[in-house]
């Protein structure tokens, strides 16, 4: 009886401490399972706008929150120390690589591809973050958009969820293929066309076409894709 006891409050004090006290993820590990075919490069930026992030009462490296067994909070952190873009950012590479793409990191603020032909590809974590306790949930809002060598916006998409997980590689790579994988995104990875050009692509259904042709705001342009529109279902 006493060997339980004795088991059960070592259980405790590691609940309450060595658990909860320096954890850190790698989320280099979170790799997108990603279906892109393109010939051109495309370069990769992860932006941090995480609002506790930016009015740096978080540091960069903050990934979550993971609590003690009196729900004591103590920081998640990435495991190899850098900030989470770098790790996200190198998640996405791996990702592009997998599926052929030749990806390469983007090192600069500005929001155009660098080299004639290549795409630039801008993902903002607006929330990435884990709170755990007796369960862990995950929290993600992320939008991504992509860029020609002349500055244009060709593509954007948005992807935002919370939930309970159990895997934070799984959950983090689910996360970046729910943003990477949609249509616009993949659609000015893959071609050479104007925004214009991606937006008026028939889709499913006219509502849908309709509703990425509004967000031209040329109204010439924005009248010559939504002909294209006329042949959706």
């Amino acid at each position: 009886m006493k060997l339980i006891q004795a088991v059960f409050v070592a259980a405790a004090l590691l609940q309450l401490t060595g658990c909860a006290i320096g954890q850190r993820i790698d989320y280099r590990q979170a790799v997108p399972a990603l279906n892109l075919s393109t010939d051109a490069e495309v370069a990769v930026s992860v932006v941090d706008q995480r609002p506790y992030v930016t009015a740096q009462r978080k540091n960069p490296n903050y990934v979550g929150t993971l609590r003690g067994l009196y729900y004591n909070p103590w920081n998640v952190t990435t495991l190899s120390g850098s900030p989470l873009a770098m790790d996200i950012q190198a998640a996405i590479i791996t990702g592009l690589e997998r599926s052929g793409v030749t990806a390469t990191r983007h090192l600069y603020s500005s929001q155009r591809a660098e080299k004639r032909g290549q795409r630039l590809l801008v993902v903002r974590l607006v929330e990435w973050k884990s709170d755990g306790y007796m369960r862990n949930r995950f929290d993600y809002d992320l939008a991504a958009s992509v860029y020609d060598d002349q500055g244009a916006l060709l593509g954007e998409s948005q992807a935002k969820w919370s939930g309970p997980i159990n895997n934070f590689f799984i959950a983090g790579g689910d996360a970046l293929r729910a943003v990477l994988a949609d249509g616009e995104v993949k659609a000015a990875l893959a071609s050479r066309s104007t925004r214009t050009q991606a937006l008026a692509q028939p889709s499913s259904s006219y509502d849908q076409c309709m509703a990425r042709v509004l967000r031209i705001s040329d109204p010439k342009l924005r009248l010559q894709a939504s002909t294209a529109c006329d042949g959706a279902n």
